[in-house]
């Protein structure tokens, strides 16, 4: 197994749309021809069975280790995988991380360019076990422009800094919806770029409502494997932004 880069993906605050982004970016990096893992580490909520619709069906086993599932050009693997989809997961502690341990090392990957981590949302157990034991290369921090999410996004921040991951940037989800050329802010106008210029951090992309992603959600299709307009090009800026920082 040969991984050359490792980087998070973490919004601090839930229900912003991070796992429906981690898909697109995992889907646009292995369209720019990337071999890509994804790993669903939120153990309390995964969402990538569904986003990708694999459901509750279970990873074949090869010498006591799982296969990631091979949908969209991409590998994935979850613990959403493992368990039922109505059945609420309720480890802590050492269950916990031997959970993720499981999901770590007892995944065939094979070589890949990039495994991306979906991260649960927060700053705690996991997010701090993962970064430990993978050695992320990196983490990119998924937020809408409400002030409450902000202020999360900063906790988060600083919680990687601490334990020595590089802050990739932020991407703001849900900017704006468009309208006849007229944008609308619901949530108001963003204050991202000017508390992420206090932090030295970059906002890398705002994306817009879109109204067919959450169709692709629920048909489990990620938006970017069946479209190719204004929306997923701001997908290919994200992934250029953070291809970049690691060949740099």
């Amino acid at each position: 197994m040969n991984i050359k880069t490792c980087f998070g993906i973490s919004s601090c605050k839930g229900g912003v749309g991070k796992s429906t982004v981690a898909c697109n970016i995992a889907i646009t990096l292995a369209n720019q021809g990337y071999k890509v893992g994804l790993l669903d580490a939120d153990i309390y909520g995964p969402s990538v069975p569904t986003l990708l619709g694999i459901g509750d069906k279970e990873p074949k086993v090869e010498d006591g280790k799982f296969l990631p599932f091979e949908v969209f050009g991409i590998k994935a693997m979850s613990i959403g995988f493992l368990v039922n989809e109505e059945q609420a997961i309720v480890w802590r502690g050492p269950m916990l991380a031997k959970g993720l341990d499981g999901l770590i090392n007892k995944t065939i990957w094979g070589d890949l360019d990039y495994l991306i981590v979906d991260f649960p949302p927060g700053t705690g157990d996991v997010q701090i076990s993962m970064s430990q034991k993978l050695k992320l290369d990196g983490t990119l921090i998924i937020t809408t422009p409400q002030l409450l999410s902000l202020k999360d996004v900063i906790r988060g921040i600083n919680m990687f800094i601490k334990v020595d991951v590089p802050i990739l940037g932020v991407v703001e989800n849900m900017s704006y919806l468009e309208e006849q050329n007229e944008k609308k802010y619901i949530f108001g106008v963003s204050k991202t770029k000017s508390l992420l210029l206090k932090e030295n951090i970059n906002l890398i992309e705002e994306l817009p409502f879109n109204l067919n992603v959450p169709k692709s959600c629920d048909d489990g299709k990620p938006y970017c494997f069946d479209y190719k307009d204004d929306y997923s090009l701001k997908f290919e800026n994200i992934t250029n932004a953070i291809t970049k920082k690691f060949q740099s």
